[in-house]
């Protein structure tokens, strides 16, 4: 997202794409995606920032220009060419421009802004992604304490423990870091292997 702009199926932006690094803000997209018309958002972008981040499972589609784009991806062509064309107009100076630092290479005039990485999409080929929603954490799940023991409102209970994403609600209040996940299960799982073989002897 950071170098793209994203729009609805509708081909209008919703969000600041470069509000903060992605490993910040990729959790929070899902939920952006899902309150967009048919929970599904596309990212956009042209030549020069297709090698600017890691490589997709899945290749995107790519058009010589941005009707043809539009046609593949079922947008409206004259509303997606428009949308970009002010997305164009709206970006400054791009010389501060560097794809892992928060440049200050914002829109100006343009709503929702664009705060850092905002480029003109003008270099064919272009490139674009569809994005549907998924979980990651539920914010739910079994409730623990710090042994990793789960409990309910009457109580502990004597031979249960969890660790990793079914229990990451007792931990995670709203958003979280690349990797926190795996991090909560690593922990925790070692809290819980622990005191579950201290329980079995």
């Amino acid at each position: 997202m950071p170098f793209s702009i994203v729009v609805n199926k509708n081909a209008e932006r919703f969000y600041d794409e470069g509000e903060d690094v992605w490993p910040k803000r990729y959790a929070i997209w899902g939920r952006l995606v899902a309150a967009q018309p048919d929970q599904v958002g596309y990212v956009i972008i042209d030549a020069k920032s297709l090698n600017l981040f890691m490589p997709s499972v899945f290749p995107p589609l790519k058009a010589d220009t941005l009707e043809e784009l539009a046609g593949m991806m079922d947008l409206p062509a004259d509303k997606l060419k428009a949308t970009v064309a002010e997305f164009n107009a709206a970006c400054g100076d791009t010389s501060g421009f560097h794809p892992t630092e928060l440049g200050r290479v914002t829109t100006s005039g343009l709503t929702p802004p664009k705060t850092n990485w905002a480029r003109p999409i003008t270099e064919p080929p272009f490139y674009g992604y569809s994005l549907r929603t998924g979980v990651t954490f539920t914010y739910l799940g079994l409730k623990v304490d710090d042994t990793a023991q789960c409990s309910t409102p009457d109580g502990k209970i004597k031979n249960l423990w969890a660790a990793g994403e079914t229990m990451a609600g007792s931990i995670l209040g709203q958003g979280y870091l690349a990797g926190f996940g795996m991090t909560i299960g690593t922990v925790f799982g070692r809290i819980a292997g622990r005191e579950a073989a201290v329980y079995a002897n």
